[in-house]
């Protein structure tokens, strides 16, 4: 699997060698690492190596691909989405995360991202169900995956450590036959 298409030229591919300095700019941007669960701040050029290293060595031992760059039209990584490291065909479910540089929030890119990355994940990764967390003051992250049919399925009180604090996680879930019976 090498691409896949969004509207207005954006696309999901293969995160590559290439990619490091985009990561590296884009995450420097500290809004980023406050609402995901695992983007260190500030974010190095050795983080993002490990990271490219760590996603080529997965594809390269999984029969699918299971995170993928978002690419603004000219090719340039503005973002990720993927159920990162897990084997394939060993178990149902998988979480979910995905994060946007913030100069293209707003715009409607990770919705489509999300929802594209849902239906591969379906077809392709032998999973029945995903799972999202996010930090329960990121609204938007919460619209994202509403709008492609997950439903809140809990709250997890001070499930997450985040700048220092105990945070409240909102957890999140998407059947496929939710999908299947057209609750999308």
């Amino acid at each position: 699997m090498s691409l896949l298409p969004l509207s207005d030229g954006f696309t999901l591919s293969p995160v590559e060698p290439r990619d490091e300095e985009a990561l590296v700019t884009h995450l420097q941007e500290r809004a980023i690492s406050r609402n995901t669960l695992s983007i260190p701040y500030p974010y190095t050029e050795s983080d993002a190596e490990a990271w490219i290293e760590e996603r080529i060595r997965h594809r390269e031992e999984q029969p699918a691909e299971t995170t993928f760059a978002v690419r603004a039209p000219d090719g340039t990584l503005i973002g990720a989405v993927g159920a990162g490291s897990f084997d394939i065909g060993s178990s149902h479910r998988t979480n979910i995360g995905y994060w946007l540089a913030k100069p293209y929030w707003n715009r409607g890119i990770m919705t489509e991202a999300v929802d594209r990355f849902v239906d591969y994940a379906f077809a392709e990764l032998a999973v029945v169900r995903l799972t999202a967390e996010v930090f329960a003051g990121n609204e938007a992250s919460g619209r994202v995956l509403r709008k492609v049919g997950f439903t809140q399925e809990g709250r997890l009180r001070r499930h997450r450590e985040n700048d220092g604090d105990l945070v409240d996680v909102l957890y999140f879930g998407l059947l496929q036959t939710d999908l299947d019976d057209g609750h999308d």
